[in-house]
């Protein structure tokens, strides 16, 4: 498992598609929030640092679909995926090692857009107008910010595995993204909703920027690890009787 992850990380850094998207993933976010910042005064730093993450949100619902598109497909077209289980690989580590290489990246995007945003909003405004304490406000935030990102992403993986024609897989997942997004903002109007939505990623990326409670932490965290578990259930049911041509 191990080599197969190195292996896995080694393709993805070697990519020009990781390297195009993590640029887009980190410059489109910040530059949104510097043109908001410049044409209005109406932003505290710590708003402002909300205003970072929902924007970075924004961008991977457009951009992560590319990115799994590629990043799946191209292991078949390429016979990468084939190479592998003709040397004696277990598909189910083969999958795995493929899954977490993707978590990987888009952590490193979550990582990095991120903290780019919420230097920028800090400094340009300041520390000022925080709600609670610095470290749990942001920092904790920010982190299970993340968490929750990957899990989302994650989506657009397992549709990745069904549909392995580069175009139909993107176009695929820029759908689902935007669907779910959609209907979870749509759904945020009910009083009964948040209760629902805190067991999803979706909704955990609209209710973090509220709450951070001990409570909600251990939710988002929790249905990330279970939404991840069940993206790579249901990929290997797909992948593990599929004839590799």
């Amino acid at each position: 498992m191990g080599c197969l992850f190195k292996w896995e990380m080694k393709q993805t850094f070697s990519s020009k598609s990781f390297w195009i998207l993590g640029a887009a993933l980190v410059t489109l976010p910040a530059g949104l929030l510097l043109i908001n910042l410049v044409f209005s005064h109406d932003f505290t730093g710590y708003s402002a640092f909300l205003e970072g993450l929902n924007n970075f949100n924004a961008f991977i619902i457009f951009l992560i679909g590319v990115f799994a598109g590629i990043h799946v497909t191209g292991s078949f077209d390429g016979r990468k995926i084939q190479s592998a289980v003709m040397a004696g690989n277990s598909r189910f580590n083969i999958l795995v090692a493929k899954f977490l290489s993707f978590m990987t990246a888009v952590g490193i995007y979550s990582l990095i857009g991120i903290a780019v945003s919420t230097a920028i909003a800090f400094t340009a405004v300041g520390i000022n107008g925080l709600d609670e304490s610095f470290v749990r406000a942001v920092i904790v935030r920010s982190l299970v910010y993340v968490v929750v990102e990957i899990a989302y992403s994650a989506t657009c993986f397992l549709a990745s595995m069904f549909i392995r024609h580069l175009g139909g897989a993107i176009g695929l997942n820029l759908g689902l993204m935007l669907t779910s997004n959609l209907a979870a903002q749509i759904l945020l109007n009910f009083d009964w909703a948040p209760d629902f939505l805190r067991f999803t990623p979706v909704g955990q990326t609209m209710l973090v920027l509220y709450d951070v409670s001990n409570k909600n932490i251990a939710l988002a965290l929790v249905s990330s690890v279970a939404a991840c578990a069940l993206v790579v259930a249901l990929s290997y049911v797909k992948f593990r009787k599929e004839e590799l041509k």
